[in-house]
């Protein structure tokens, strides 16, 4: 049984690789030459698999549609060792595709299937009542507001989570930030903080811990901050502040699912033992290793503990 359960928002990525050794004959646009497919999980499934590729156990509850890229996902899980409760809907599954250039690693073409969505009652108790029978000591919220986020829900999911003495971690969006205002942990990124506050502050120690804990009294959360080059602050709801920068200089190349990666990695260790600050460190070290390689990828255990 896992002690660490994913919900919200789950998508399908999908990376088509390419080349060119001729002329398209109906349009002046490039004939592309498909060498090869990959599916990648990414959001919440993302936060997911990079739980289990530490070798821990995950739950991950998302609403998924009966479609053929739902399939796919399904076997995404499987393949990586994640607990997938789907929540059925009549929708087509989230699922980005990307056209890579073989040879130069480069984008050229970005195709979305998404339709934004409210959840459906009926969803918002099997969510509920998968959580009282799983009963996890840690639940993350990994809100990318595709959804229509349900005031509803988060009201029964914060008398479950109090009830049971669960420590919620959220990683959401400014819109919706004012629904999270009872949760354990906070983390916005530099950008999305600076909305939170309606503030346009600089990326600075100073102004970082200045506002954070006016934050976190106002929602009485602890906060972490990702920084970009500056990586990460943390400021806890006693106002202990900690700025912590990498260990060493890194290449970064790709820093888009580096939260994902943050934020799993953090519950993971708290789930093993370790307190708010060294788990901070730990996802640091992380992430700095994730933004070293390209597109949506893991961390591994072995890698963390080289």
């Amino acid at each position: 049984m896992s002690n660490i359960t994913v919900i919200w928002d789950s998508m399908l990525d999908k990376y088509i690789y390419w080349n060119t050794d001729r002329k398209n004959p109906e349009s002046p646009m490039p004939l592309l030459n498909v060498e090869k497919e990959e599916y990648r999980l990414w959001w919440a499934s993302n936060v997911a698999n990079n739980i289990a590729s530490l070798n821990w156990w995950v739950d991950l509850i998302s609403i998924i549609w009966d479609d053929i890229n739902w399939e796919k996902f399904r076997q995404l899980c499987e393949q990586h060792r994640i607990n997938l409760i789907p929540i059925l809907s009549d929708k087509s599954t989230i699922t980005k595709m990307r056209f890579i250039d073989s040879q130069y690693q480069q984008q050229l073409l970005r195709v979305d299937y998404e339709q934004k969505m409210s959840i459906e009652d009926s969803a918002i108790q099997k969510i509920i009542q998968t959580l009282k029978k799983e009963k996890p000591k840690y639940i993350i919220i990994s809100d990318y507001n595709k959804w229509i986020v349900n005031k509803y829900f988060i009201d029964n999911l914060k008398i479950f989570s109090e009830k049971n003495w669960i420590k919620v971690l959220v990683d959401t969006k400014p819109q919706n930030l004012d629904l999270f205002n009872w949760v354990y942990l906070i983390k916005p990124n530099f950008k999305e903080f600076c909305e939170m506050i309606w503030h346009k502050i600089e990326n600075i120690d100073f102004d970082i811990a200045k506002f954070g804990k006016e934050f976190t009294k106002k929602y009485n959360t602890n906060l972490i901050v990702t920084r970009w080059s500056k990586w990460f602050s943390l400021i806890t709801r006693d106002w202990n502040i900690f700025h912590i920068k990498p260990s060493e200089e890194r290449k970064v190349f790709d820093v888009t699912w580096a939260g994902d990666t943050f934020i799993a990695t953090i519950t993971y260790a708290l789930d093993n033992w370790y307190d708010l600050e060294n788990a901070v460190r730990l996802a640091n070290k992380a992430s700095w290793i994730v933004v070293e390689k390209v597109g949506t990828v893991s961390i591994t255990k072995e890698e963390l503990w080289l």
